[in-house]
């Protein structure tokens, strides 16, 4: 017999809660300690669903980048494990599967139209161990992307298993590059129960290509709260620099970024670049244009591969402004980082960026078609360092309005759970 009625009302509570509880299975391509803006996106998605309470597993490979789905690298990460409160699952890249379209991929690189239109199947990542033992388990929700990747078509072919489950496709969609908006990439989001995009830019896109709009949500991306809360930095001996910050891939063209400081060296300018983020199969590239510079400009130039959240902050405390020159971007996590820490931002006049930074006002947009603009837009802020700190601020305040993770999680809980708390 119950002691008391507020017992009574306490179980009852908890018991439907745990009702209420909603399992969710993320398959992805890659996952944290990899770094990167999707994989930042789904990490920060579904720690915010597992604090929220839902039973939240991600499906994953054990690469640290895309292009280790062909080299097939020894990362020596767990297969199974739970990282703040997210039970992560990893098919190893030593899977046969990964030698036999291995060899598939690199003949449909060559192959035109034929090659876009196939290479998503098999990209990677590749599942077979890991697949079948999450079919196994009942999912209320699956959440798959991003693309080009394969991930798409394991999240559609799960669902044709499981027609119960909830599918949702997350696409982190760069709209310019074919790869990414191949036929097949298109047809799978169609069968999606919903579309989960970065952008209106985005948005739009989905929705010209026959995505009904109904379907499509757009979420955003954000930052965490330490980044608005950390204290600053103390300058060490380099300071007032202009900073890079991203991988060292070829779209990012940090070799742009890197002609446009030398140009500006022959004119006297004393500023230093520093280049931070991951390395890639094209940093042998930036190697070699590097080692190509005379030494005046070489000394010049510093790098940073590995470092922890405290020094991303330290390198974004300490420098003048964010330049960012990539040309194909879902979101760009990385200027609201440095908005985060109150710094001004320059990135190319694409569509995605321009929902983002207003022109002037939070930072600066430049021609991409036009190198010597981008070379402008770096004078600008440097020959006027209160521009540069009013830029800064106003970002700062887009961050602490409508860009941290927590909001964009309730979001995401209000509009697809609705009746679920939100409370952390």
């Amino acid at each position: 017999m119950l002691s008391s009625p507020i017992r009574f009302v306490s179980i009852i509570y908890a018991g439907f809660n745990i009702k209420m509880k909603k399992s969710v299975l993320f398959i992805t391509h890659l996952y944290y300690p990899s770094p990167g803006g999707a994989e930042r996106v789904f990490q920060k998605i579904a720690e915010g669903l597992a604090r929220r309470g839902f039973q939240v597993t991600v499906l994953t490979s054990d690469a640290l980048s895309t292009e280790q789905y062909f080299t097939l690298a020894v990362n020596n990460l767990s297969g199974q494990e739970v990282v703040n409160g997210v039970r992560v699952l990893r098919e190893p890249l030593s899977a046969k599967i990964y030698k036999y379209f291995k060899f598939i991929d690199r003949p449909l690189r060559k192959a035109g139209r034929l090659g876009v239109f196939l290479r998503p199947l098999f990209f990677g990542p590749h599942f077979l161990r890991t697949f079948k033992e999450v079919l196994k388990e009942k999912v209320d929700v699956l959440v798959a992307g991003p693309t080009p990747t394969s991930t798409v078509f394991y999240g559609l072919f799960y669902k044709i298993r499981k027609p119960g489950t909830r599918f949702m496709v997350v696409p982190c969609m760069h709209t310019a590059d074919r790869l990414h908006t191949s036929w097949l990439n298109l047809w799978a989001i169609k069968k999606a129960d919903a579309v989960l995009a970065l952008t209106d830019a985005e948005k739009k896109y989905l929705r010209l290509r026959s995505v009904r709009e109904e379907k499509i949500q757009r979420i955003a991306c954000g930052v965490d709260e330490y980044f608005l809360m950390a204290p600053r930095t103390e300058a060490g001996k380099l300071k007032d620099y202009v900073l890079y910050l991203g991988q060292e891939g070829e779209h990012k063209r940090i070799p742009l970024l890197i002609k446009a400081m030398k140009n500006l060296r022959d004119r006297d300018c004393e500023n230093a670049l520093v280049v931070a983020g991951a390395r890639a199969n094209f940093s042998y590239e930036i190697d070699r244009i590097i080692s190509g510079l005379p030494q005046s400009a070489r000394s010049r130039i510093y790098r940073f591969n590995n470092f922890s959240e405290e020094q991303k902050i330290a390198l974004l405390d300490n420098c003048l402004m964010m330049v960012n020159p990539s040309a194909h971007e879902s979101f760009g996590i990385v200027f609201l980082e440095a908005w985060a820490r109150g710094k001004p931002v320059i990135g190319a006049n694409i569509p995605t960026l321009r929902e983002i930074i207003r022109d002037g006002e939070n930072g600066l947009l430049f021609d991409d078609r036009e190198e010597e603009d981008l070379e402008r837009k770096i004078l600008k802020i440097l020959g006027n360092r209160e521009l540069g700190l009013k830029m800064g601020q106003a970002g700062h305040r887009d961050i602490s309005e409508k860009y941290t993770w927590d909001r964009i999680v309730d979001k995401i809980v209000g509009t697809f759970f609705p009746g679920i708390s939100t409370k952390i």
